[in-house]
C-alpha cells in the first residue's frame, strides 16, 4: 500500500478464528499508524442486526484532523440488505486518500460487494473453515505450534464433544496449552477428566462472564442455556458452587497465598482449578461475595419467593451478579 493512497479489503468466509486474527492484526496496525483512535469499527450491537451502513458511508468522506491514515472496519456485512449493499458498493469505488476500508463478511462474500471491491482494485481474502473430518489433524498441528503435544484421540474427542467450530476449538487449545505447559502433553484420558458435556461447559462460560463482570455476555449465555432446556435450579447449583470456590480462591490470593497452592486447595481437577484462578484476575472479593449472595436469593425466589417466573428471576439475578446497574 503506497503512502497517501486509499486501500480496500473484503474479508469473507466461515473460519471465524482466522477472520478474528486478521481483524486483530488490523487493529494493531491501525493503532501503530495513528494511535487508539485510528480505527473506527461498525458492527452489530451485541451480535444482533447488521452494522450501521449509513454511519460507515458518512465516515468515508470525513476529513482527518491529523496526517495519519484512517481505518474503517465494518464487520457482519453479509447481513446488509440489497439496497444497503448497493450504497456501500457505490461508495467504495472512489475512496479518499489516507483511508483504509475493511469489510468483513462471516459467510460467503456478497456478490455486489465482491464485484465493487474488484472493480476498485481492492483485495479479497477468503477464509473457509476446515471440514469437520480435518479438524483433529489440524488441531494436533496447532497444539504443536502452541508448544504442547495433543494426542490424536484427544483431538477427535474435542471435536466430537465441542463441534467443529474453529473459534471454539482454538480457544480450547489455548486453555489446554496453559494447563499442559511448554513441552507438555494432553491425552484422551486427561481430556476426559477436563472436558465435560456441552451443558456443563456452557455453565462454566456463564460463570466466567460473572467473574469478568460482563452483564450482557452473562445474560446472553443464560438465555442460551434456558433455550437448550437447562433447568434453572440446576444452573443455580452449578453457578453457586463455582462462585463459592472463586470466593475461597480470591480470599487466599488476597492473603498472599501462591496461586499453585490456591489451586491445590480447591478440590478440583488441576485443569479446572488453574482456569478458575486464572479467571479471577482483578476480581474483587467483595463483588464475588455479593454475586454469591445474589444467587442464594435467586434460589429462594425459585422456591416460591417471587411473583414472577424462574426464567425472569434468573435473568435479573444474573445481570445483578455480573455487576449491572439496578
Amino acid at each position: 500500500m503506497a503512502d497517501g493512497s486509499s486501500a480496500l479489503y473484503l474479508i469473507a468466509g466461515t473460519d471465524g478464528a482466522k477472520i478474528d486474527a486478521t481483524r486483530s492484526r488490523l487493529r494493531a496496525r491501525a493503532e501503530g499508524d495513528g494511535g487508539a483512535g485510528a480505527l473506527e469499527v461498525f458492527e452489530p450491537s451485541e451480535g444482533r442486526g447488521a452494522p450501521d451502513h449509513e454511519a460507515l458511508l458518512a465516515a468515508i468522506p470525513a476529513m482527518s484532523l491529523t496526517e495519519t491514515r484512517r481505518y474503517l472496519l465494518a464487520d457482519g456485512v453479509e447481513r446488509w440488505r440489497d439496497k444497503q449493499l448497493e450504497a456501500v458498493a457505490a461508495a467504495v469505488g472512489a475512496l479518499p486518500p489516507e483511508l483504509t476500508v475493511v469489510l468483513i463478511a462471516r459467510a460467503k462474500a456478497p456478490a455486489k460487494l465482491a464485484k465493487a471491491v474488484k472493480a476498485a482494485k481492492g483485495e479479497i481474502h477468503e477464509f473457509e473453515a476446515p471440514k469437520a473430518r480435518d479438524m483433529p489433524r489440524l488441531m494436533v498441528g496447532e497444539a504443536k505450534n502452541l508448544g504442547f503435544a495433543l494426542e490424536p484421540a484427544a483431538a477427535r474427542m474435542l471435536v466430537d464433544r465441542m463441534g467443529a467450530s474453529p473459534v471454539r476449538l482454538r480457544n480450547e487449545l489455548g486453555r489446554l496449552a496453559l494447563w499442559a505447559g511448554e513441552g507438555g502433553q494432553v491425552t484422551a484420558v486427561d481430556l476426559d477428566a477436563m472436558v465435560s458435556d456441552t451443558s456443563e461447559a456452557a455453565v462454566w462460560a456463564l460463570s466466567d462472564a460473572l467473574l469478568e463482570r460482563d452483564p450482557a455476555k452473562a445474560s446472553r449465555l443464560a438465555e442460551q442455556l434456558i433455550s437448550q432446556g437447562e433447568n434453572v435450579t440446576g444452573l443455580i447449583y452449578g453457578l453457586a458452587s463455582r462462585l463459592r470456590k472463586a470466593c475461597a480462591a480470591a480470599a487466599q490470593l488476597e492473603e498472599g497465598v501462591p496461586p499453585k497452592q490456591v489451586e491445590a486447595s480447591l478440590g478440583m481437577h488441576p485443569y479446572g482449578a488453574k482456569q478458575l484462578v486464572a479467571r479471577l484476575g482483578k476480581a474483587s472479593l467483595g463483588d464475588l461475595r455479593d454475586a454469591t449472595t445474589t444467587l442464594a436469593d435467586l434460589e429462594v425466589s425459585c422456591r416460591g419467593g417471587a411473583d414472577y417466573g424462574d426464567e425472569l428471576a434468573l435473568t435479573l439475578a444474573i445481570r445483578s451478579a455480573a455487576g449491572a446497574a439496578a
